[in-house]
């Protein structure tokens, strides 16, 4: 009787010991040096970096918007995201006028992360809260911008050299400017050699305001190519951003530059 009993305490130990150990494997592995960020998409991994994003408006008369970004990793389920106050110009070459954005802070807990590259294979799946402040909610300066609380799943998946990713969640408005709605985004990539990929990426949500005061849907489609050399990615996508009751594409180049620390 006391050795079934030994026995089974060694085997119980065993199974606990067993995927604890696979599950350091796991957290040691860096799909995001597989997985390319996509341009628009939150990151499901956390790390530490920095990112600037430009979007230059093609229609006329155009606008030029830059946005600083840092996301800091606490541990290795925990990490944060800090959105600095981007600047906008409106009409640059015209000599427009520019105003200061709104600043965000998230924090982010990684569920899933499961990761077997010698299969090729790899999972995570994300979850954030984050909140958005803006120091001068003016509608008529910036339209579409002001206080918000969002809530979010991010995921991706790998099948080298294929892989996918996407968020999707809530933004809950707080006093105006922001539509109250929910969004998801996600992309198609694929990696072509050690350091270029492409993709695809495809977002929807319902937090347009339309002219008569109701809520209406939008979204964009922006076909993207990239150059990740880590510590270092460089992103280039053209946006087709569509509204509802718009029948004109409204077309922007966005670029994207990530530092790995």
């Amino acid at each position: 009787m006391r050795s079934r009993i030994i026995g089974a305490a060694a085997s119980l130990i065993l199974e606990l010991a067993l995927p604890q150990q696979a599950s350091a494997q796991e957290w040691s592995c860096d799909v995001d040096d597989y997985v390319t960020k996509a341009i628009g998409i939150e990151e499901p991994w956390v790390e530490n970096a920095g990112y600037l994003f430009t979007q230059f408006g093609n229609s006329g008369p155009g606008a030029l918007t830059v946005a600083p970004e840092i996301e800091a990793r606490l541990s290795d389920r925990l990490g944060v995201e800090l959105d600095l106050p981007p600047y906008t110009a409106n009409d640059p070459l015209g000599g427009g006028s520019g105003a200061l954005g709104p600043m965000a802070a998230g924090l982010k807990f990684a569920v899933v992360h499961t990761c077997n590259m010698g299969q090729g294979k790899a999972a995570l799946l994300t979850v954030e809260v984050e909140g958005q402040y803006w120091a001068d909610p003016r509608p008529d300066v910036l339209p579409g911008e002001g206080n918000a609380v969002a809530a979010q799943a991010m995921w991706a998946q790998l099948w080298y050299p294929w892989f996918m990713q996407g968020e999707a969640g809530y933004v809950q408005r707080v006093g105006s400017g922001v539509a109250s709605g929910w969004f998801v985004n996600t992309s198609l990539g694929k990696a072509m050699g050690t350091v270029y990929a492409a993709q695809m990426e495809v977002e929807l949500d319902r937090q347009l305001i339309r002219s008569d005061g109701q809520s209406g849907l939008e979204g964009y489609a922006m076909p993207q190519i990239a150059y990740h050399a880590s510590p270092w990615l460089l992103a280039v996508g053209e946006q087709a951003a569509f509204q509802q009751g718009d029948s004109h594409a409204h077309w922007s180049t966005w670029v994207m530059v990530e530092r790995e620390f």
